[in-house]
């Protein structure tokens, strides 16, 4: 048992430190609508769906359900993508998901620190923008 432990540990750690994500695509959809110049929303259904717990652990950290908040942007993700895709009604039902689980689970603390609270308002900001989707069923 402890030898596949320790060769766990050394595949993790031969693969390297996880990347940053790329965070233009989330600047340039915090404050546009998905879909218009500026906030392209295939690209954003793409990196919401590639973010990881390891980047949003952060937010975690600083008293945060970071799992919520990953699941509510894989939600957003499924919903951009369904209805890009003209899947109107998976689209409301995914942007639902999204949008109960954000405003049940996800809050800034009032203490959090300056990088997490910028950090945040991109999320928000790209949050609003599902909240603010037109979806047809």
């Amino acid at each position: 048992m402890r030898s596949g432990l320790l060769a766990c540990f050394s595949v993790v750690a031969l693969a390297g430190p996880v990347e940053a994500q790329d965070m233009s695509v989330f600047k340039g959809c915090q404050a546009t609508p998905i879909g218009a110049e500026g906030c392209d929303g295939a690209a954003l259904a793409e990196s919401l769906g590639l973010l990881t717990a390891g980047q949003m652990r952060i937010f975690g950290d600083a008293g945060m359900e970071s799992f919520a908040m990953l699941t509510a942007l894989r939600y957003a993700a499924s919903a951009i993508f369904s209805q890009a895709e003209g899947e109107g009604c998976y689209a409301e039902e995914e942007r639902t998901a999204a949008i109960d689980i954000w405003s049940l689970w996800v809050s800034l603390p009032q203490d959090a620190p300056v990088v997490i609270q910028k950090q945040f308002a991109i999320y928000s900001g790209v949050m609003d923008g599902v909240i603010n989707m037109e979806v047809g069923c």
